[in-house]
């Protein structure tokens, strides 16, 4: 009795079908991910060109009560921004405020302070969102003596 085995051409065509399938399996799973980073990227690149044309904040007024911070905020540039980052005493405290600010609009806005610090001086930063990727215009910061 004589055994047979697969013929050398289905044993190449299943080889390559099988060579085929892996490489597409691994070019979608890694094509996602290279598309979520060119996709972050271009966020980033964008939230960078909107800080130094578009975005432009302004304090025009700051008071301290105890640990509590009452700023007046005006948006005196021609785009949106999506919150404010205010750091006071220079990197003591980093607080956010979630607030949207469309162009030419004024605010007020009252920020906490850790307990047993005494503000002196704040700095408040805007913050734009852009494709889902948040961002800080920290050349954009405004900082501000508290009386």
């Amino acid at each position: 009795m004589r055994k047979r085995g697969i013929s050398p051409l289905i044993a190449t065509v299943l080889l390559i079908g099988f060579a085929v399938i892996v490489a597409v399996s691994v070019w979608m799973w890694y094509g996602n991910i290279i598309q979520g980073q060119f996709m972050k990227q271009g966020a980033i690149s964008e939230i960078e060109t909107a800080c130094l044309s578009d975005i432009e904040l302004q304090v025009t007024d700051a008071s301290k009560s105890g640990t509590s911070i009452s700023i007046d905020i005006k948006n005196s540039g021609n785009k949106i921004f999506n919150g404010v980052r205010v750091i006071v005493n220079g990197g003591e405290d980093v607080l956010s405020e979630k607030e949207t600010f469309k162009p030419t609009e004024q605010k007020s806005i009252t920020v906490n302070a850790k307990e047993g610090t005494t503000p002196d001086f704040i700095e408040v930063m805007p913050m734009i969102v852009r494709q889902g990727v948040p961002g800080t215009c920290s050349e954009k910061g405004v900082k501000y003596s508290l009386q």
